[in-house]
């Protein structure tokens, strides 16, 4: 596939500098081509004018997506557009982005929206195979949309409903985001686009640590460091408490700051280098993109270099011609995460401060640290590495026929396809592999997947008289998507750190493929009155290979309508768009390959830190049923959605987008829990219905407009509120990602709460709810879990500020969230284990925890210190997971903020310098500042990461950053 890419990569570019070169006409070329005011990219890559649509879009500039600084093109539009809610994993180089488009509507499907490339679906899954875990370990792995280059983008069209996206099919229930690429301009001669940026990145925030107390458990006796014998096994294992004497008290230690120590400034560099022309006959551009980043953790990058082709051809005066092809390796070296003894966070904030956690290995080159049971932070990182590279191709045609206005014919093809190469290493002496034995491990594995698309679509344009006319298309798609996983991992290393997999004696190997194919028909056809009435129908039918025959087909219509009401009323001259729309669309998802049919595995068991039993044992092979038992009688889910909008422009300096909507999600997959006497865990079935409604609003005022000053904000504000409204009575609980920590936090599925409610161990209350405290002067655990918060936000929001005199602009963005709780199990434990600075300012102090007795009566039983904060505030024995949440978490961070200034003319005008049409300098800066009410980490993190729908857990997640960028762009 390489080859053929860079084949086609040099066919495409070789032709458009023939065409550009090949210029018959002398006509003024040096001038862009305008853009259609008002013209927005729509479904199936269809344009339309903003004014007739029935349905709530939002558009972002690619410039604005730049200024974000993020090489995540989905991070960089966090804070961007009213209903849109961006999460990143972490801080670390290529870490995961989730994005939600009003709410979660899936439990056991994606919620994310469809990315689109210039026409084409592409591909944004996260794959994680060679990771250890799935929810609270493991690294931060990259969603695929990493791949593609920021520089490169154009625009992006955001289609919020269902209405919007129903064209599309599959999964448009959850929005689509459009990018579109940069194209080349009419212009004289071959244009040259260069700019190169540097970045330094910097940690944001962590938990305060105290640096009093040593290590130990009682408060006087101070407890020695692990010990370790020559083969890099422990022969005392140390402690991880740090409820120890004072540190002054102690001949010979001191505290050492091992956070501050630890971790370093990252660095990016970023080139990008673009060729453009274009004529009569045709335009090209071809990119070339390189990223080199550094984390903020010892030992992490990533590196990523893309090429991109695109061109567009007059065959003839009806026939057009186009094509894209792009490029990119991504490769990645990174951390591990979360509750994981091989985990970066897990060891650095739970040492005691006492030890120097630089003094990170043995003479013989084994792990060294405190506590024997948890990998040293340093010797993880460069010696447990995780390493992945990504080739991906995507690459797509057209041709388009236009008759006359009333009739047009597309065709489009393309292919998606990626290689994942990904490497988990575990030293010998490691305590991270899958049996914490000690003995190495590596996990080899490599993902294909491939999906091709091809459409065949017929339009126009028909006026029936001069007052009315119907813009019509219809057509076919099929998308067929195939992958293949092969896993590999090997244990019981034979001779130390050579990680080949001959060099282990125990293996367990996966070979899985899988094939999905979707074919539909589609039909839309919008009728226009008078230049105010616009009333659009759609139609689409699907037929899917992952659905039983029986309910494999299915429809999804769609109505939107639009009343320029400004065009209609005798209303004033300053009222320039005055406009209403409300639309209705039904759209379905269906399963993930092979949820209808059993399929079999190699079997592996084991408990947590114990030997795995795994076929082939002692010279016998199996295979074995997987623990989810398949139902032939799927149905797909059915989303219904209704919204109302309202347009408005005033002045020609205000613009108000607000839109209000109702989303009902019906029969949602789950895996719903069965008797273990039938040999399964779980089975797949159809259960609960789940709404979204909410009010979205984006306003646009441009305060000052002169010839040398501007000033323009722009506003959104979205609240949504999501509730479980039907389940039925065998599934009136269920754990929608599986427990998060030992058997007690999940996010519950629960009639009359939000998706995702967190549902754990709770104090016991009497009538009146006043806490019931026991006879040790601890509140007692009710024996019923209870829902204990809500991880959703009450509300989002942005401002943009812009600003310009004469050659230097000013541009912030400031991010808003209001509400959602977060469990925070990373304070807790550090409460437990004395770790934090609010454990450490009076050990001696004695506490009374406000509530009644058993018998009524008040509370006066004290506590010290430590109880406090092992059991109450902590995670020790007798807590309750209430106690751990954090609620009500609110920020407000300044996103990025760019100040730039234009020095081309200044150049152009000299003689040596006047090839150069443009230049600029600027200065940027990304999540300069965070104010907030949490106490952990940055509250914008997601263990779970964007391959899952759960959110608001932080178990010693990865830091997040902030960035400070230098970068100089070039014209020619």
């Amino acid at each position: 596939m390489k080859k053929l890419t860079a084949s086609l990569l040099v066919l495409v570019l070789s032709s458009s500098v023939a065409v550009a070169n090949a210029q018959q006409k002398k006509s003024d070329s040096a001038t862009q081509t305008k853009e259609i005011e008002g013209v927005v990219v729509t479904a199936l890559g269809i344009k339309k004018e903003k004014r007739t649509i029935g349905y709530a879009t939002s558009q972002v500039n690619g410039d604005d997506l730049k200024k974000s600084g993020e090489a995540n093109i989905i991070q960089g539009l966090a804070g961007k557009a009213a209903g849109i809610q961006v999460t990143g994993s972490s801080g670390t180089p290529g870490a995961s982005s989730k994005i939600l488009i009003r709410g979660q509507k899936s439990i056991n499907l994606s919620s994310q929206p469809i990315i689109v490339l210039d026409g084409q679906i592409i591909d944004n899954s996260v794959n994680n195979n060679a990771g250890q875990g799935s929810n609270l370990a493991g690294v931060d792995d990259s969603n695929r949309a990493i791949d593609i280059n920021p520089d490169d983008i154009e625009s992006v069209s955001i289609l919020k409903g269902g209405a919007a996206a129903a064209l599309y099919g599959e999964n448009a229930r959850n929005g689509v985001i459009i990018y579109t690429s940069k194209k080349g301009r009419k212009k004289k001669g071959i244009g040259i686009d260069f700019s190169t940026a540097v970045s330094f990145d910097m940690i944001t925030r962590l938990p305060k640590l105290q640096k009093t107390y040593a290590a130990g458990t009682n408060g006087a006796t101070y407890i020695e460091p692990a010990q370790y014998s020559s083969d890099g096994h422990a022969i005392t294992g140390g402690t991880n408490q740090s409820w120890g004497p004072l540190i002054s008290s102690v001949v010979g230690l001191k505290a050492y700051d091992n956070a501050k120590n630890f971790f370093e400034t990252g660095a990016t560099q970023n080139y990008n280098l673009a060729f453009s022309g274009g004529g009569d006959y045709g335009n090209f551009r071809a990119s070339f993109g390189h990223i080199d980043q550094t984390g903020i953790i010892p030992n992490t990058s990533l590196k990523k270099t893309s090429f991109g082709v695109n061109s567009e051809f007059k065959l003839t005066d009806k026939l057009k011609a186009g094509a894209d092809v792009k490029y990119s390796n991504t490769n990645g070296l990174r951390a591990q995460k979360g509750s994981n003894t091989a985990g970066v966070m897990l060891s650095l904030l739970r040492t005691p401060t006492t030890y120097d956690l630089r003094d990170y290995q043995t003479v013989q080159g084994y792990n060294k640290n405190y506590f024997a049971a948890y990998d040293n932070p340093y010797y993880t990182v460069y010696n447990n590495p995780y390493k992945d590279e990504t080739n991906r191709s995507i690459i797509s045609g057209y041709l388009t026929y236009s008759y006359n206005k009333a009739f047009n014919i597309l065709l489009r093809a393309g292919v998606d396809t990626y290689t994942t190469h990904a490497q988990q290493n575990y030293s010998y002496s490691s305590n991270g592999n899958s049996t914490a034995d000690g003995t190495g491990q590596v996990v080899v594995d490599s993902y294909t997947q491939s999906q091709y698309n091809l459409d065949l679509i017929f339009s126009g344009l028909v006026n029936f008289t001069d007052n009315i006319n119907l813009n019509y298309s219809f057509g076919g798609q099929i998308i067929s998507k195939f992958g293949n996983d092969q896993y590999t991992q090997g244990s019981t290393m034979l001779e130390p750190n050579q990680f080949n997999l001959s060099n282990f004696t125990t293996f367990v190997a996966n070979n899985t493929d899988f094939k999905q194919i979707k074919r539909g028909i589609l039909a839309s056809a919008e009728l226009g009155f008078y230049d105010q009435f616009y009333l659009t129908f759609t139609g689409r039918n699907d037929w899917s290979s992952t659905l039983p025959k029986q309910n494999s087909s299915y429809f999804y219509p769609s109505v939107s309508g639009s009343w320029l009401f400004n065009k209609t009323l005798n209303l004033p001259n300053w009222v320039n768009l005055g406009k209403v729309r409300v639309a209705y669309a039904k759209t379905f998802a269906s399963a993930n390959p092979y949820n209808i049919v059993s399929t079999y595995v190699t079997p592996t068991y084991f408990d947590t830190f114990g030997p795995q039993l795994t076929s082939p044992y002692l010279g016998v092979g199996a295979y074995g049923l997987t623990t989810i038992a398949k139902n032939p009688n799927l149905k797909p889910e059915r989303n219904d959605e209704f919204e109302v909008g309202l347009e408005l422009e005033l002045f020609k300096r205000l613009h108000l987008n607000a839109s209000a909507y109702k989303s009902t999600n019906y029969d949602l997959l789950i895996q719903a829990p069965v008797a273990p006497s039938s040999g399964f865990q779980n089975y797949f079935t159809n259960g609960p219905t789940v709404e979204n409604k909410g009010l979205e609003i984006e306003l646009g005022y441009d305060i000052l407009k002169n010839q040398n000053f501007n000033w323009s904000v722009n506003f959104n504000w979205a609240k949504n509120v999501n509730k479980v409204v039907e389940i039925q009575d065998n599934l009136n609980f269920s754990s929608e990602g599986g427990d998060f920590f030992s058997g007690n936090v999940v996010p519950a599925i629960i009639k009359g709460q939000p998706l995702g409610v967190f549902y754990g161990t709770a104090w016991e209350r009497d009538s009146a709810g006043n806490v019931i405290i026991g006879s040790d002067g601890l509140p007692l655990v009710s024996a019923q879990s209870q829902i204990i918060g809500n991880p959703n936000p009450d509300w989002l929001g942005g401002i943009r500020n812009n600003f310009s005199y004469k050659n230097l602009s000013l541009s912030f963005l400031i991010d808003i969230r209001k509400g959602g709780d977060i469990w925070n199990g990373t304070l807790a434990r550090l409460h437990r284990l004395g770790m934090t600075q609010a454990s450490a300012e009076d050990r001696s102090a004695m506490y009374v925890i406000p509530g009644v007795t058993e018998t009524g009566a008040p509370n006066t039983v004290a506590i010290n210190n430590k109880t406090y904060y092992s059991s109450f505030l902590g995670d020790g024995s007798g807590s309750a997971n209430e106690q751990q949440m954090e609620k009500d978490i609110n920020w407000l961070r300044l996103r990025d903020v760019s100040l730039s200034y234009n020095f081309g003319k200044i150049l152009s005008n000299t003689q040596t310098l006047s090839f150069i049409r443009d230049a600029q300098v600027t200065f940027s800066a990304r999540n300069l500042f965070l104010i907030t009410n949490y106490k952990g980490v940055d509250p914008e993190t997601s263990i779970a990461g964007a391959s899952s729908n759960t959110n608001g857990f932080d178990y010693f997640n990865n830091p997040g950053t902030r960035s400070y960028t230098l970068s100089f762009k070039f014209t020619f």
